[in-house]
């Protein structure tokens, strides 16, 4: 018989053999975290040193080391930053782009559905047997076959309009769920730390109020919706299975929530939760759980966010992806049919704090699947985690930032000559620190052959040092796949034709795409069909619901989108005579064109008012020369005056044209 105690709270504490075994499969699942953590350890601090470059901050080791040296500098070169904004931006854009959508659903075809198929040659042979018992074996099969055909039309056109209504569905959830912002606040983390994660397909209620109106005046209406979940995860927070290499063969994994009294409290009211263990924590840890670890206490001082304690009051709950044994589940309280094979393991969602389980269900999602969605920037064939943009060009980095440090201290150092004082031969009074021009020291004595001040002019290293910096700057755009024109820097040896442009935008699109191929395997692929299967499942709309596919567009989109530059730029040198371009609307063609190649064409593209203004301009100009009045006018071009068109001009200096018939500058 179980001892029931009570606290002073009122809280009803049950110690029962049932709470014994809960506790030990809880330290259990502790102890498999703290081990996922251990793990981790490595990876964590790759990604601080990744979040400092990013932030241009130097380790403090490294910054301890420079500050020993004296008076240095502790410049820090940027580059880094630059790079990942650089990267990101060009990721962003081409996955979303306006009036575009990065997925796409479409109707699974009859034929990849054996069953259906069967289904409709069944009906078919039924109704053409109805209709047509007269007919022979040989007249019966082309009716047969033709009905078979009429029905997967008509199959066809309701699938067409179930696909349509789903994808709006999916679309509006997005949009009201912010599923844009939120991918791009994982993907800032996937090219910073190399890996990107979110959380999508479980159930979320949505708490909306609204003002009623009532007998004793406007009231306060709670509105709850269901909603699929959609949330931008940090990887600091994911402790996957230490030994996967991949997200295809990870079967557990841990997140850390770090909660407030008020959330696990609220927990409560969501189902399948404890209440009597989530009111025992609360009593217990009436100041929480939660204690910084050393990765929080490096990201806040990198943020500048000053730590007043280690207890942050705050709880740190865990939830459970992965498998479990039946017979342990069955402990929890979890129902199973009495011909499942309880030895067998099943996929479970477990929260625990501390020790205590507060929450225990068999997974919900369909097919079992884990909503964690975790996609790298560079796929690492051996680390289940990614490479990002800083951990690709850190040597790179580091060599800039000791070059640079190095030029500066030149700089000054070479600035102004080293001085020698003989203080000997100084008279009493002289102050030799005092040094500006035309200063007259007074001198006593002292060895006549000895001059009393003596200047050394330190050696300037400034061009060897700049040479290396661009030596490794030039590393930096080839490592990490980003030359420095794609976010902006202009080079001499570019090639600035439209072709050439188009040529190097391309090559350094090699590498992006496989990262937006990443995303559409990792992230979209399979987080759209977590909200497809959501709707599927708990969507109480009948109309939307069909089987379907996901396609992801967004390595489709950067395809075509280069595909379109290059006909583009084919098109318009086919049109390159005077017969074919009185034809083309030549603006139209080349907005598409800078459009194409990622310009914006208001910026390069004259309009028409200022091709009218100009053309007016020329105009006047032609009438002022005509009239004889364009002798003084000055033209960027070199136009001459009147008499230049019969070979006439004044000889040199003699008129207001000077030599050669050009303009005096």
């Amino acid at each position: 018989m179980a001892d029931e105690e009570l606290n002073p709270e009122g809280i009803s504490i049950v110690e029962s053999e049932e709470q014994e075994d809960l506790i030990t499969l809880g330290g259990m699942l502790r102890a498999k975290f703290e081990e996922y953590r251990d793990a981790r350890n490595d990876v964590e601090s790759d990604w601080i040193e990744d979040l400092r470059s990013f932030m241009g901050q130097y380790d403090p080791e490294v910054l301890a080391k420079i500050e020993q040296k004296g008076d240095r500098s502790q410049v820090y070169v940027g580059l880094t930053r630059t790079k990942v904004l650089a990267a990101y931006s060009r990721i962003t854009d081409l996955l979303f782009q306006a009036g575009q959508k990065f997925f796409a659903i479409e109707e699974t075809p009859v034929a990849k559905q054996p069953m259906l198929e069967m289904q409709l040659a069944e009906r078919a042979a039924q109704e053409i047997m109805v209709v047509s018992q007269q007919v022979s074996t040989e007249e019966l099969e082309p009716l047969i076959e033709m009905r078979i055909q009429e029905l997967k039309e008509q199959l066809k056109e309701e699938t067409e309009k179930r696909v349509e209504a789903m994808s709006e569905q999916i679309l509006d959830q997005a949009v009201e769920s912010n599923l844009e912002g939120k991918m791009k606040e994982a993907i800032m983390e996937q090219v910073i730390f190399g890996t990107g994660a979110m959380k999508a397909g479980t159930l979320k209620i949505n708490k909306d109020h609204r003002w009623v109106k009532g007998e004793n005046g406007f009231a306060v209406l709670i509105e709850e919706e269901p909603m699929p979940e959609m949330e931008a995860v940090s990887v600091f927070d994911l402790y996957p299975d230490p030994y996967a290499t991949s997200v295809d063969d990870m079967r557990n994994i841990f997140r850390r929530h770090i909660i407030s009294r008020q959330e696990l409290a609220d927990l409560k009211d969501f189902p399948n939760f404890n209440i009597e263990a989530i009111d025992e924590c609360l009593f217990y840890y009436k100041e929480g759980n939660h204690y910084e670890e050393q990765h929080e206490k490096d990201r806040r001082t990198i943020a500048n966010i000053k730590s007043y304690a280690d207890k942050t009051y705050k709880f740190e709950v865990l939830e459970f992806w992965g498998s479990l044994n039946g017979h342990d589940l069955e402990e929890l309280g979890i129902d199973f049919d009495p011909a499942d094979d309880l030895s067998q393991e099943y996929q479970c969602n477990i929260w625990l704090l501390e020790d205590k389980i507060i929450k225990a269900q068999l997974n919900p999602l369909a097919g079992g699947q884990i909503p964690y969605f975790i996609f790298p920037y560079e796929k690492n064939p051996h680390s289940f985690w990614g490479t990002g943009v800083p951990r690709m060009m850190r040597d790179s980095q580091n060599t800039m930032n000791a070059a640079t440090r190095i030029l500066l201290d030149n700089v000054a150092l070479s600035s102004g000559p080293m001085v020698e004082v003989n203080n000997d031969l100084l008279a009493s009074g002289e102050d030799p620190t005092e040094m500006y021009p035309w200063r007259v020291f007074l001198r006593e004595g002292g060895d006549g052959n000895q001059p009393m001040v003596r200047f050394y002019q330190p050696q300037s290293n400034t061009p060897s040092l700049q040479s290396l910096i661009e030596l490794f700057r030039r590393f930096a755009d080839e490592t990490t796949a980003l030359p420095s024109y794609t976010h902006g820097q202009t080079q001499s040896s570019l090639n600035r034709t439209a072709t050439g442009i188009s040529i190097l935008m391309s090559n350094a699109n090699i590498v992006l795409k496989s990262v937006i191929k990443n995303i559409d395997d990792f992230l979209t692929k399979p987080l759209i069909r977590s909200i497809y299967d959501w709707n599927m499942t708990w969507n109480d709309d009948e109309s939307i619901k069909s089987d379907m596919r996901i396609v992801a567009r967004g390595s489709t989109a950067l395809i075509q989108k280069e595909v379109q530059s290059q006909r583009l730029l084919q098109f318009l040198s086919l049109i390159n005579n005077p017969m074919d371009a009185q034809m083309v609307k030549r603006e139209n063609l080349l907005v598409d064109i800078a459009k194409s190649l990622d310009i914006d064409p208001d910026e390069v593209i004259k309009s028409q008012q200022e091709l009218m203004n100009e053309q007016a301009l020329q105009q006047a100009l032609a009438q002022s020369i005509e009239s004889g009045e364009g002798n003084q006018v000055q033209n960027a071009e070199g136009m001459v005056g009147p008499n230049a068109r019969n070979g006439t001009n004044p000889p040199n200096g003699t008129g207001p044209i000077g030599n050669n018939g050009q303009l005096p500058l």
